[in-house]
């Protein structure tokens, strides 16, 4: 179950934000896919449910969220992606090329939680559903960071908790950054356990990034140094096997391990495309033959080359499938 709509899209060009995040990561994941499947549609955006203010309540502070419904919104989005520096310069960041109000944005870090939710509904009835959207994984209780407005995981993740009462929750952050949001979030709740592969060196854990809540430890932290590509899969199976939870899984599966990536930041993890696939069916098959429920979120990726991992992955249990 493919979960996608093009209003999805954050099409930060439009906004003046010179961040890499490409549209057609999902959009040309979701067309190449129609070419396999023809009868595949974007979902009606009217179908998908609400996510409230008291929705971001059950994890953000009423400060961050209130700024969210404010005329202080364009300056919540200038925080997420870092678009003044300490000079007080633009950085990455050219208001004479946007062509939409900053604070528009919020809405489409809004619509994007939709669409987190509506995997996860899709993954409990089906038992697996891939979300073309979300994965934000370092927003946090009090603050946006990483260029993650909000914490849609954990924010779905509770929605559905208020109506599946005692469902316990796996989150397996596969993105090259360690999901310091997702961890902060549910230090204090055994309700939800986080398992986070991520590079050992590099932001949020660098030295110059200093000590802060990005520092709170995931339920299983694995930290992958530079040169140790080799031993990812290994060391992520011997994370599987820890988990404990295990009654529905929210897949958070950055692209930006992959070597093609262009993000200077992510640099730290080099797997290549063909690592990349076996990385992404290793967790699918684990959750697969425990019958776990799993949703995925796409969560990093950057450049014109992330949009395949996510194809590759798709295209084969699709093949799987059919087979």
């Amino acid at each position: 179950m493919i979960i996608y709509n093009k209003e999805f899209d954050l099409s930060l060009d439009k906004f003046g934000i010179e961040v890499p995040i490409l549209d057609d990561r999902s959009s040309r994941c979701f067309f190449e896919l129609q070419k396999l499947v023809p009868n595949l549609k974007e979902v009606e955006l009217s179908s998908l449910k609400e996510i409230t203010k008291e929705d971001l309540l059950r994890v953000h502070t009423r400060e961050l969220v209130d700024r969210l419904f404010t005329r202080d919104r364009a300056q919540a989005i200038i925080d997420c992606y870092e678009l003044i520096d300490d000079a007080g310069e633009y950085h990455r960041y050219d208001p004479n090329k946007s062509e939409l109000e900053l604070g528009n944005l919020v809405d489409k870090f809004i619509l994007q939680t939709k669409g987190t939710y509506a995997t996860l509904e899709g993954a409990f009835s089906n038992g697996f559903a891939f979300g073309l959207c979300g994965g934000m994984h370092h927003g946090m209780s009090d603050r946006s960071r990483g260029f993650c407005l909000i914490n849609d995981i954990i924010i779905c993740a509770r929605k559905f908790q208020s109506l599946e009462k005692n469902l316990k929750f796996s989150i397996i952050d596969i993105d090259a950054h360690k999901g310091c949001g997702s961890a902060e979030l549910t230090h204090n709740d055994p309700s939800i356990e986080t398992l986070s592969i991520h590079m050992k060196d590099g932001w949020p854990l660098s030295e110059e990034c200093g000590d802060g809540p990005w520092r709170i430890p995931s339920t299983i932290d694995i930290g992958i140094s530079a040169g140790e590509e080799n031993s990812y899969l290994e060391k992520l199976q011997e994370g599987l096997e820890q988990l404990k939870n295990l009654e529905i899984a929210i897949v958070v599966a950055g692209a930006d391990p992959y070597d093609g990536d262009v993000l200077e930041s992510a640099r730290g993890i080099q797997l290549s495309k063909e690592q990349m696939l076996e990385r992404d069916l290793l967790v699918y098959e684990f959750l697969k033959s425990r019958n776990i429920p799993q949703a995925w979120v796409m969560a990093g990726g950057y450049g014109p080359k992330t949009w395949e991992i996510y194809y590759q992955f798709l295209k084969s249990i699709r093949e799987e499938e059919l087979s």
